[in-house]
């Protein structure tokens, strides 16, 4: 069932992860220099459980089926991505992780460690998907906040 669901949204996106990966890596460089653009399409296991646990059947209310991160080397360069990303896609700031960052406090193994991105849930075609923009620093930190989250969330 997912990985119908999955051609259904690349179809109705109208654009592979590839070419929707290298506009936003064409967005993003005119901002910031060499910025490393990393993509994923949503694991069809994950996907289904996402699914199950917001209640829906639509893969249209999923934002993150494709997930694309810019990582640059400033705040400075996050932010200015951030703009112009908002000018090539239509789309909404769905939370700034760098102001206020996301700690998990009651979890023992992630004391002290936060997450710190900006994410941008942009359409194409009608279609959400994501763009985390975010530093290498921050990049680091962020792997392994979202590593123990994701185990615990998906795959418990």
């Amino acid at each position: 069932m997912t990985h119908k669901n999955i051609s259904i949204y690349q179809q109705h996106i109208g654009s592979t992860i590839n070419a929707l990966a290298g506009e936003v890596r064409r967005t993003a460089s005119t901002i910031a220099k060499n910025p490393l653009v990393t993509f994923r399409i949503k694991n069809p296991k994950t996907l289904k459980k996402k699914m199950l646990l917001k209640n829906t059947q639509s893969i249209f209310s999923i934002n993150d089926i494709y997930g694309i991160r810019i990582i640059v080397e400033s705040v400075d360069e996050a932010y200015g991505v951030l703009e112009k990303i908002s000018q090539t896609f239509s789309g909404f700031l769905d939370h700034d992780y760098i102001k206020k960052p996301k700690t998990r406090p009651s979890e023992p193994g992630l004391k002290g460690k936060m997450l710190r991105l900006l994410q941008f849930i942009a359409h194409k075609n009608g279609v959400p998907f994501e763009i985390q923009i975010t530093t290498a620093v921050f990049h680091k930190m962020n792997e392994l906040l979202h590593k123990g989250y994701h185990c615990k969330k998906y795959h418990s």
